[in-house]
């Protein structure tokens, strides 16, 4: 079912129960009225009759039993046009009666005749609804009034025929209002979801939705074209690193298929065989390690790994060991004043920031003279990284980050380009930031803050 649908049956249904309700208090409000009405005119009518029969009037004028339909009586003079009235004994026998037709003597009757409070009640007359009030006389016997109720029920009947047009009329105007106010609401909704299928069909992102109309459909709006915009970014990325990844890995590819085909000359020497050889190996190594860096780039180490609790000088202490026995080489591990207290711990993911951290060390082994010393230095949540090396221009500070770059005095050395782009994944995942200056006398300082 539609949310349009949905919409127009609610603002019915709400508007059935409203109207239902006041109607069903408007047509109880009318009858109790006009039933107090007609109670009040007997109460009236009776009072007036009753006074005159008890006073210097005697009912002996009047012959026991008879029925007078154009009376004289001063009695019941008032009463010839509007109402049946009867009078009865204490023994319930009818003294006189005006009107078309007979009131019925009930018990009830007889002994309201011999002085019970009076009633008024409703009763059927000819097969017609009438209100009859029955009230003692001084001296005994009762006067019985009886008036006609068709026209009350007539009323009330138009009444209730007029409410239940009218909320019929309401009902069906709420549910088209209901109609047309979510189709105006759903609009935006319906182009997006249009465009959410252009998505989906034609894989096209270079679509975007107005952004007009309620602030919560704008908003709404505005984050589907802020997403599109994500996606468009995220597959340009992945494109472009495909592409990269497609000509760095050519690189090896071609110089293995140079010296494979070198191998088939018989003419080589032993010497020559055995640089083919070595260079072939260098190649293959050069290899595994892109497709491992590639590996750790694709993986999605906020969804791979759970954070921890570490503590910075100890973490990276540790990392430098590993980094000495590997690469043979002189690097020197330091802790500044600040880094020396509890509070230096940091919450990370730890294979993700030894990954990182052993990159830049790589990284500042790999452009620094062999007999120069690397420095590590931890502070109060930083590790610095200190070379004596070439240094980077300064131009290029903001693009070693980058996947696949490679200054232009650095493309002779081994490296893929994306060692740097794997510290920039762990930055990114970690809120981190990373700064690289230039090291007094020559070098680069890779500053790490957590």
């Amino acid at each position: 079912m539609s949310f349009r649908t949905r919409l127009s049956l609610v603002l019915g249904g709400l508007v059935l129960v409203l109207v239902a309700t006041t109607s069903l208090v408007i047509y109880q409000t009318v009858r109790v009225n006009l039933d107090r009405q007609i109670d009040r005119f007997l109460i009236d009518r009776v009072s007036t009759v009753a006074q005159r029969l008890s006073g210097p009037l005697a009912l002996r004028s009047f012959g026991r039993g008879e029925r007078f339909r154009v009376p004289l009586g001063e009695a019941l003079l008032d009463a010839r046009f509007d109402v049946e009235s009867q009078v009865i004994d204490r023994s319930g026998a009818i003294l006189l009666a005006i009107g078309e037709s007979s009131i019925p003597v009930t018990s009830t009757d007889i002994a309201i005749a011999n002085g019970a409070p009076a009633e008024l009640r409703s009763v059927t007359l000819d097969q017609t609804e009438f209100r009859l009030y029955v009230v003692p006389l001084r001296g005994g016997g009762a006067i019985q009034i009886a008036r006609n109720i068709e026209e009350t029920s007539v009323v009330l009947h138009r009444i209730r025929n007029g409410l239940l047009l009218l909320s019929g009329a309401l009902v069906i105007l709420a549910a088209f209002a209901g109609w047309w106010i979510a189709k105006i609401v759903t609009r935006p909704l319906r182009l997006l979801s249009v465009t959410a299928n252009d998505v989906a069909a034609t894989g096209s992102l270079d679509v975007s939705v107005p952004e007009h109309g309620a602030s919560e459909l704008r908003s709404l709006a505005a984050s589907f074209n802020a997403m599109l915009a994500k996606i468009r970014g995220s597959v340009s990325r992945e494109r472009q690193f495909v592409q990269d990844a497609s000509h760095e890995i050519r690189t090896p590819l071609t110089s293995l298929r140079a010296n494979s085909e070198l191998l088939e000359r018989a003419e080589l020497t032993s010497d020559e065989r055995s640089a083919i050889l070595r260079d072939i190996r260098a190649e293959v190594d050069a290899l595994t390690t892109i497709s491992s860096e590639l590996s750790t780039l694709a993986t999605d180490q906020l969804h791979v790994e759970t954070p921890i609790d570490i503590n910075l000088s100890d973490a990276t202490d540790v990392i430098v060991e590993r980094m000495r026995r590997r690469s043979k080489r002189q690097i020197h591990f330091r802790n500044r004043p600040d880094a020396i207290h509890a509070s230096n711990i940091v919450r990370v993911r730890h294979t993700q920031f030894e990954r990182a951290v052993s990159n830049v060390i790589d990284n500042a082994l790999k452009f620094s003279p062999d007999d120069s010393v690397v420095e590590v230095e931890v502070g109060h949540h930083s590790v610095s990284v200190i070379d004596h090396g070439v240094g980077i221009k300064e131009e290029d500070k903001a693009r070693v980050f980058t996947r696949f770059f490679r200054a232009d005095s650095t493309r002779a050395l081994p490296g893929s380009g994306l060692g740097l782009a794997i510290v920039q994944q762990f930055v990114t995942d970690h809120g981190a930031q990373i700064e690289v200056t230039d090291t007094p006398g020559g070098g680069s300082t890779f500053h790490l803050r957590l």
